[in-house]
């Protein structure tokens, strides 16, 4: 670990703005943000693993609220497409980490990041309740789907499209 990030978090008295500058500034970050290639690529591999995640969100999502797959079970749909979702978001929140490690200080005030990183913790909130109460059924649903589940599915598609809306207004740097 870079002696930089060391000294910071050993001293108790920094404000986040100056753990966040250190972060920013250590080897590491420098190095990524100048980079003429990793930067560029590790932008690509974000993006990326956003659009494989949330693409298989959106259609578990899409299927929850009875507008897509009405054939197909939900336990069949989320069963199968799950393991997909799950490596898109690794992909997305180590790409997104190490975006963030080498501009923290400007994210740290951005608006729209703080927002983003908000919607972002409700989809996974989200998630979690539903998985953790109706989603345990799942197998067992009969047509029509439980308004637990339609909500759950609303509540992700609204969040997953705040967090892009965020993500492309940070990134183009509009707050």
């Amino acid at each position: 670990m870079d002696s930089n990030i060391l000294r910071v978090l050993n001293e108790t008295e920094m404000s986040p703005i100056e753990i966040c500058r250190a972060l920013q500034d250590s080897s590491f970050g420098t190095s990524l943000r100048e980079s003429q290639f990793v930067f560029p690529l590790v932008e690509t591999v974000h993006v990326l693993g956003l659009a494989i995640s949330v693409g298989i969100i959106l259609i578990t999502d899409l299927r929850l609220i009875g507008v897509a797959m009405a054939r197909e079970h939900v336990a069949d749909v989320t069963k199968q497409l799950k393991p997909w979702m799950m490596f898109g978001f690794a992909i997305m929140f180590v790409s997104g980490g190490l975006l963030f490690s080498c501009e923290a200080a400007k994210l740290y005030v951005s608006t729209a990041f703080r927002i983003k990183l908000i919607f972002l913790l409700l989809a996974g909130l989200n998630a979690v309740l539903f998985e953790t109460t109706i989603g345990r059924s799942v197998e067992f649903w009969k047509e029509p789907i439980p308004s637990r589940a339609k909500f759950a599915g609303w509540a992700s598609l609204i969040c997953w499209i705040a967090v892009i809306i965020f993500g492309r207004w940070t990134a183009y740097g509009l707050s």
